[in-house]
């Protein structure tokens, strides 16, 4: 018996539904059963046709199946859902636009990375572990402590209908499209890594309209932790102070708003008046170079910049950037990363490596004087 096909074998088994008999599995897959039993148990091997149709009838990775291990470039998308009054229902209707530049992402990956990016750690499993590993006032360099702390990828891409976190093989992405509202970027974040950290990537079908609430749930738990709401006085509380309190946890007057309401925190009339108003009028109306907290409107211009930049994960850019080099991938490539013509991408032509590997070679042993002229002369050059 090989332990390689029992192995196979054994993880059919493990995805088969509760109630499947090797029967049912047999009639599904146009097998037989005598033959599936036998190869279950390792005494002979699934041909590539048996094994395709067992992965689509178990809408399991077939890569799996066959390896034990994850498809290093198997991608999974999840989406920020927007909700649809008219259906009542949260819904992302602008995927299929979206699609072009989610495509475009994972062919840069791929350029960057041919046999699959580095696997990302595990991450912590609750908002509170989360909070704890990215560390005090994590709001203002958010995407960097994602990607240094959590080992996350931050990209953030203008023309997105809404944000995406994907998985890679075992590699996690959050894609954020720009945008000047921060607070806004900053929940999308919340709610994607929440997407990850809750293992909705993990089945076989993408994350969908059903992992929203519990996505939304994780990501008030992470920005605003219920000691941390609870230990103000909102009944006493004015309109800088409530200023404040977004600024310092990142997050819009609307998402505070329901934050209080799903806590049931009771608040002043000032309060009430204080959330009503657009975020960034009311962060505007309270800045101030004398109010420390906040600072001046400089701040508040800076933080809409770094959220409206079009960013890149620098680990990926230099591979990017090595691979060019080694004239392994289109320059094209890079060239889409850092936004600028592909003229100027400094990259070898085919024909300069090509010379570049033949001079290398004529030095590694040097050859006569007549030998040096024709390799000179038939590269239009002179020995002189």
């Amino acid at each position: 018996m090989d332990d390689e096909l029992r192995a196979v074998g054994e993880r059919i088994r493990s995805v088969m539904p509760d109630g499947w008999s090797q029967r049912q599995l047999a009639e599904r897959t146009s097998m037989k059963t005598d033959a599936l039993s036998r190869a279950l148990n390792g005494q002979r091997g699934f041909s590539s046709v048996e094994l395709a149709r067992i992965a689509d009838a178990l809408e399991a990775d077939l890569y799996w199946l066959v390896t034990g291990e994850q498809d290093p470039h198997r991608v999974k998308i999840a989406a920020r859902h927007s909700w649809d009054p008219a259906q009542r229902l949260r819904a992302n209707a602008g995927r299929p636009e979206d699609e072009e530049l989610l495509d475009r992402v994972v062919e840069t990956y791929a350029a960057a990375y041919p046999d699959g990016p580095s696997p990302s750690a595990p991450l912590p499993e609750t908002p509170v572990a989360m909070r704890a590993a990215l560390g005090e006032h994590f709001v203002r360099d958010y995407g960097a402590r994602v990607e240094d702390r959590l080992d996350v990828d931050v990209v953030r891409l203008p023309m997105l209908s809404t944000d995406y976190s994907l998985s890679i093989g075992s590699r996690s992405v959050v894609i954020l499209t720009t945008t000047p509202y921060w607070f806004r970027s900053n929940w999308s974040l919340a709610h994607e890594l929440a997407h990850l950290a809750l293992g909705h990537h993990n089945g076989n079908s993408d994350p969908g309209e059903a992992d929203e609430a519990p996505a939304n749930r994780f990501a008030a738990k992470l920005l605003m932790p219920e000691d941390l709401v609870v230990r103000e006085d909102w009944l006493r509380m004015d309109e800088p102070a409530v200023a404040e309190f977004l600024w310092q946890t990142g997050v819009s007057t609307q998402a505070l708003s329901i934050r209080l309401g799903s806590l049931g925190v009771p608040v002043s009339a000032e309060v009430v008046a204080a959330l009503k108003r657009r975020t960034l009028d009311l962060l505007r109306a309270n800045a101030s170079e004398e109010r420390v907290a906040i600072g001046g409107v400089k701040q508040l211009i800076v933080r809409q910049q770094q959220s409206a930049a079009r960013v890149f994960p620098a680990a990926l850019v230099d591979a990017l950037q090595k691979r060019v080099g080694a004239g392994a991938t289109s320059p094209e490539h890079l060239a889409w990363v850092l936004d600028v013509p592909v003229d100027e991408i400094d990259f070898p032509e085919p024909d300069d490596i090509e010379a570049d590997d033949d001079y290398e070679r004529v030095f590694a042993a040097p050859p006569s004087v007549t030998d040096l002229e024709d390799w000179l002369a038939a590269r239009g050059r002179s020995a002189q």
